[in-house]
């Protein structure tokens, strides 16, 4: 197997779920973490590498992608066998998993990092109408999930864990996650996948501190 190289950020959402579906593939990446509090993801080397400067981005020999959703297709497609449950070859199958990548780079990853991730990062409050579309955000992952164990059926895909990272900030929302008791149930299946928590516990982490910050010494 060729030598992957992925260049992230571990706290960060799209890269989380491109480690998530190397780990569902069992494709082992060298992980080359990217200070940006350093601004390392302005260094010169990088911009050759990556002339928008952005994580994730994945080299696979002379071959570099970035975006997430597309470096999960890739990968799939490279080390997935004939066909895959994680994005399978079925093209009504394939359909659904792809409407479900639009949608949540459209509108449902957009409604987590503008309503619960920005704010506490700002320091801010968000807006009603932002409320308003994170609230509408949760229940249509409420209602998709009405008699699924996954976003499209009883196998995990690529797109679960795409919108797996975004719903993960389910903890900074204001309002009561018991009123999506599916949605929820289908979160609490993903942190039991084996390789949940390795990988996004920095995710965790990294907000509580912005909760939580330590006290200014005087």
């Amino acid at each position: 197997m060729a030598n992957i190289q992925l260049y992230h950020f571990s706290a960060s959402p799209p890269c989380r779920s491109v480690r998530m579906a190397a780990k569902a593939l069992g494709v082992q990446l060298e992980l080359k973490q990217l200070d940006f509090a350093n601004k390392e993801h302005l260094n010169p080397e990088f911009l050759k590498i990556n002339p928008d400067q952005i994580v994730p981005t994945m080299t696979d020999g002379d071959f570099t992608l970035w975006e997430s959703r597309a470096i999960m297709r890739y990968l799939v497609g490279k080390y997935g066998g004939e066909d895959n449950s994680l994005y399978p070859r079925d093209l009504q199958k394939r359909a659904e998993v792809d409407r479900l990548l639009d949608y949540d780079l459209g509108v449902f990853y957009r409604a987590m990092l503008e309503t619960l991730m920005w704010p506490v990062r700002n320091r801010s409050t968000p807006t009603k109408e932002q409320q308003e579309q994170v609230v509408k955000a949760f229940n249509r992952i409420n209602t998709l999930l009405k008699d699924k164990k996954f976003l499209t059926g009883d196998n995990v895909t690529i797109a679960d864990f795409a919108m797996v990272v975004g719903f993960a900030a389910e903890f900074l929302f204001q309002g009561n996650m018991s009123d999506y008791p599916n949605a929820m149930a289908w979160y609490k299946r993903m942190q039991e996948l084996p390789y949940y928590q390795e990988v996004n516990q920095a995710f965790y982490d990294i907000v509580e501190k912005m909760r939580n910050p330590p006290a200014e010494k005087s």
